[in-house]
């Protein structure tokens, strides 16, 4: 028995260009958040650690922190449920099933995201959203209003187990023994209680990143990833699944569609009046307050709404100047879009060949000002590097290597 063709890749013609711009607009805010977790001990880069930044790296540290943490990784979670929903869609129409497929698609994510971890960097993310999107070929089925209050009480969990997950900073003992400077890898681990921000932990990491073995630097490595991925499933994965599925639900209603574009308006000025001023206020109080534990865990909680609230505003400008065809930079960042899974894992390449011991070995090295223009100097090299690749190529090196294994035992279509 024949098994129905799968279609191929949509031409550019045919695609959603809002989709695409957006994508390569929230890599670019990706990376810049990145940048501090590619450059700095994790406890520094996540915020456990109180900020002492001054100068230039202050003014960097209120411009991440206020205007891009959160947000495009929330535009990009946005994206990720429309986009499972428009394939799920379309291989319905074309063959009747997508189930199948869709698992492939996941199981593959899931492996890039574990030579990812494994090889180069701790904060992968592609391996987190292979396991959601499998949770979502199965809640896809779900009505889609029913997804949308789904995707708003999966938010409103995230925000309480972000504010629970501070308030664990109540029991942390007190250190005052003066750190071990000789101890590395493991043995500075143990000492530190695996507690990254222990002050065994951070020499023994920066050392391990800078300076090597390789068998340090991978410890770390696959020990963070432990950590991050625990802290996904409990907490941010919440926020995560939660955008997923109101991504599916714009999908749904076709938000990018013509007749949408008030939508789009609405969206657009209801979420940045809402989500901007609330992220600059929390950013200040960060910055320049002294906030104890349970106010730092409620501004985390407010964090961690207000983020989704500016993602989706800024989701509702960028698709309203798509549509008018006033976007700045457009088509630049729509060829980033098309092929960004190659750019995400092209600039973890960059950034770990400057910070790495095999590299530059500038981790610990750089302030946040630093880090940042760093992270603008990263994605203009990756941006050019994918406009000149789809001068030659239709998809990107690696967005070819997951269809191609998403294919296979599949009939395609021309």
């Amino acid at each position: 028995m024949t098994q129905p063709a799968i279609p191929s890749p949509l031409p550019v013609a045919e695609r959603i260009s809002a989709i695409d711009v957006l994508r390569g607009f929230s890599l670019f805010g990706i990376v810049v958040v990145n940048a501090w977790f590619f450059g700095l001990p994790l406890a520094t880069g996540s915020g456990q650690t109180a900020v002492r930044a001054d100068g230039a790296d202050a003014v960097a540290w209120f411009v991440v922190t206020g205007f891009f943490s959160f947000k495009f990784i929330s535009i990009f979670s946005v994206l990720f449920g429309f986009g499972i929903a428009m394939q799920r869609a379309r291989l319905l129409e074309r063959t009747g099933r997508a189930a199948g497929f869709l698992t492939r698609r996941m199981l593959i994510l899931a492996v890039f995201g574990l030579l990812h971890a494994g090889l180069l960097w701790y904060g992968d993310i592609l391996f987190q959203y292979a396991l959601v999107g499998m949770i979502m070929i199965l809640l896809i089925q779900v009505p889609t209003t029913v997804r949308l209050w789904l995707g708003i009480a999966c938010l409103a969990v995230s925000m309480t187990g972000v504010f629970l997950f501070g308030l664990l900073a109540l029991f942390a003992p007190t250190v005052t023994d003066a750190p071990d400077l000789t101890l590395r890898g493991l043995e500075a681990m143990q000492a530190a209680n695996f507690d990254p921000a222990h002050p065994q932990w951070i020499p023994a990491e920066i050392a391990a990143y800078r300076e090597g073995p390789w068998t340090d630097a991978f410890l770390f490595r696959s020990v963070t990833w432990g950590f991050a991925s625990v802290i996904f499933f409990l907490n941010y994965g919440w926020h995560v699944l939660g955008l997923v599925l109101v991504g599916s639900y714009f999908h749904d209603i076709g938000l990018f569609d013509p007749d949408r574009r008030p939508l789009l308006g609405r969206l657009a000025i209801w979420g940045v009046a809402i989500g901007l001023p609330l992220e600059l206020t929390l950013a200040g109080l960060l910055q320049f307050g002294e906030p104890g534990v349970v106010q730092k865990a409620a501004i985390s909680a407010g964090h961690d709404i207000a983020s989704a609230v500016l993602a989706i505003g800024l989701i509702g400008v960028v698709g309203r100047a798509c549509a008018a065809q006033r976007m700045p930079g457009a088509k630049t960042l729509a060829t980033v879009g098309r092929m960004s899974l190659s750019a995400y894992l092209f600039e973890s390449v960059c950034f770990m060949a400057l910070m790495s011991f095999w590299g530059l070995a500038q981790f610990g090295r750089l302030g946040e000002m630093e880090l940042l223009l760093a992270a603008i100097l990263v994605y203009c090299g990756v941006a050019a590097a994918c406009v000149l690749w789809s001068r030659r190529f239709r998809m990107g090196p690696l967005e070819w290597l997951w269809r191609t294994g998403s294919y296979l035992g599949v009939t395609r279509t021309p």
